[in-house]
């Protein structure tokens, strides 16, 4: 596959599916039937949980609103949060409205397979090659065995650079510890290894 581009992180995004999606089929990593099971009980779990949250937070602001020393600036603050809340709730009771529907499931199906094989993939990749583990908004990442897996493709001719300049900016994502905010060598095993829908509560609850 060729890619053209002079956006460096839409070539990453790239070459980083393409070579997952590989590493996934050569190791069958899929998502099983019982694992996308897990994960949409998992997200209903932790859904019901934000809205605990989330409704409570209302009342608490609520409360704060009815005082009438609050300052004007925290009661703009708190008005803010508070119409933004119940935008949040607005559009979870139109989520509810879709429950039941085919397409709805079939999405939900869809999001389960490619999060849980993603997933399996960082699990995979960490336990062949180990190394340090990051924070990204879609879980932790293994930084350092992505290097080593993306190098060896290099290595093997399954990834080639032709502009030097986008090459450098690709590696420079793994070798910049700046850009990351690491895992302790004492968190990065269960970071990795135990995703969020498999914990009975939500990482820092």
């Amino acid at each position: 596959m060729e890619v053209r581009t002079s956006n460096p992180g839409e070539m990453a995004y790239v070459i980083k599916q393409m070579l997952t999606v590989n590493y996934a089929k050569t190791h069958n990593l899929q998502a099983t039937n019982a694992e996308i099971e897990q994960f949409i009980e998992g997200k209903k779990k932790a859904d019901a949980g934000v809205r605990k949250e989330v409704e409570a937070r209302r009342g608490e602001i609520k409360k704060a609103l009815q005082s009438e020393t609050l300052p004007d600036e925290d009661r703009k603050q708190l008005n803010g949060e508070l119409q933004f809340l119940q935008q949040m709730q607005q559009a979870e009771q139109d989520a509810d409205k879709q429950n039941g529907d085919p397409d709805r499931a079939a999405a939900e199906t869809q999001m389960a397979r490619a999060i849980i094989g993603q997933w399996k993939v960082k699990k995979a990749l960490y336990k062949q090659y180990g190394g340090r583990v990051i924070y990204q908004q879609g879980g932790a990442e293994p930084l350092d065995a992505y290097y080593k897996y993306f190098k060896a493709a290099q290595q093997a001719g399954e990834l080639k650079f032709v502009d030097k300049d986008l090459e450098t900016a690709f590696w420079g994502y793994f070798t910049s510890d700046s850009k990351h905010k690491f895992y302790s060598d004492n968190e990065k095993d269960q970071a990795i290894n135990r995703p969020w829908w498999q914990m009975e509560t939500l990482p820092g609850k």
